[in-house]
């Protein structure tokens, strides 16, 4: 059914009928209204329409981790969020290394997801970190790209050989830069966590390690992303790397655009993460790193967990955060603090991350593209609370939070999906 949706601002930066107020879909892509004299009418009172989020690090945690959520579970709660793609981690168990793996990955979201998956795997055979796995096959079965993870491997020499033959067959590879040397610890290096005794994360953990992958991706030429970074240096380093020419992108996990170190002083398990919250000016730096375009995506990093994994002192507590379903209404709130115009961190989940996964037809509202959006009154808010959680895992500071906007609806490839 062709469907024309008027009264509205379509907010798709770089697009051709950005601003415009009327769009239509049709067979499944955006079409000039104009052509579909008969298409139903959808009156968007006077709301937004962006394209659809597509979140690059998602943790969807099926097969083998049911307990902590599932496929089903998790891509409704990204839909709720306005995500219609998901960039899914291998870290389930057993972990994502083979090409039956991840046909088995497609197999299941074709079945009980909810938005589009796309699957990324490991370099190394069982991610150990040794034996390089099968890169080409991979993504012939459907990978869009290949990553190690929070996994080291073995030796920089086994790292060197993995880049370089990503790099001779064209793989992008996702590096989580960290030196072992100086890894562990559940809270930032800081008068916070000092105060708190809690065991210490040094931001050089962070900073070694991406020294150390910037030089061995430029000695290999292989196209690579790196992922959640989390300190004022590291964007700093980035930001050079760049200007000098390497052929990198790289992250940033919305909760460390959110939230600082402060947000554990109340030792809520819900902020120990795998990479933990930093200082404000850490934070400030992430957030300059987006607008001024360093920094290219934002993902949420979305990690449920069953309740008794954050039923333990903080430290003693499993890693991560659930946050999928809240990522719009906090962009939103970056913005009406004057952090971050919602326009700039859009643009940074939608266009830039249908560039990220090679999906020109991605991200952006304009004809001919899948019509994937999202329609939302940015006047009105969202409560979430246990009875709307969508998530398996409770484990989020969103609930019980009154966050602005609110999704009316959603399309993805033009099928029509209510909103919360």
């Amino acid at each position: 059914m062709s469907v024309i949706i008027r009264n509205i601002t379509i907010i798709s930066p770089g697009s051709p009928v950005h601003e415009k107020t009327d769009i239509g879909i049709a067979q499944g892509v955006f079409v000039d209204p104009q052509t579909l004299p008969g298409g139903k009418e959808i009156d968007g009172q006077s709301s937004w329409l962006i394209p659809g989020l597509i979140d690059c690090r998602v943790n969807l945690r099926e097969p083998g981790l049911e307990h902590k959520g599932t496929i089903a579970s998790e891509t409704k709660a990204a839909v709720a969020g306005g995500v219609t793609s998901v960039v899914a981690t291998p870290a389930t168990d057993p972990i994502v290394d083979s090409p039956a793996d991840v046909r088995l990955v497609l197999e299941r979201a074709g079945a009980s997801g909810h938005c589009r998956v796309l699957p990324t795997a490991m370099l190394t055979q069982s991610g150990e970190g040794a034996q390089l796995s099968e890169m080409a096959a991979l993504v012939d079965a459907g990978c869009v790209a290949l990553s190690q993870g929070n996994r080291p491997f073995r030796s920089r020499k086994i790292e060197f050989n993995a880049l370089k033959y990503a790099q001779s067959l064209g793989i992008r590879v996702i590096l989580d830069s960290e030196s072992r040397d100086f890894a562990g610890g559940c809270a930032h290096a800081g008068r916070i966590g000092t105060g708190l005794g809690l065991s210490l994360n040094s931001p050089l953990s962070e900073t070694l390690g991406l020294g150390a992958d910037l030089d061995l991706v430029e000695a290999t030429g292989v196209a690579a992303h790196f992922s959640r970074i989390t300190s004022k240096n590291s964007v700093e380093r980035i930001r050079k790397a760049k200007a000098e020419g390497l052929n990198i992108t790289c992250d940033v996990t919305l909760a460390h655009l959110v939230y600082s170190e402060s947000a554990i002083a109340n030792l809520d398990p819900n902020f120990h993460l795998e990479r933990p919250l930093r200082t404000e000016d850490d934070r400030l730096a992430l957030i300059s790193g987006i607008a001024d375009g360093t920094i290219d995506l934002i993902v949420s990093d979305h990690s449920p967990h069953e309740t008794g994994a954050k039923l333990a002192p903080f430290p003693e507590t499993e890693q991560g955060m659930s946050i999928a379903e809240g990522i719009i209404q906090l962009l939103m709130q970056l913005d009406k603090k004057s952090e971050l115009p919602f326009e700039i961190s859009l643009t940074a989940m939608t266009a830039r991350a249908g560039q990220f996964i090679n999906r020109g037809d991605l991200g952006a509202i304009q004809y001919g593209n899948s019509a994937d959006c999202v329609l939302i009154n940015p006047n009105q808010t969202t409560e979430f609370d246990d009875s709307n959680w969508l998530s398996a895992g409770r484990n989020s500071p969103l609930i019980g939070a009154t966050l602005p906007g609110r999704i009316l609806g959603t399309w993805i490839s033009g099928r029509h999906i209510a909103g919360r």
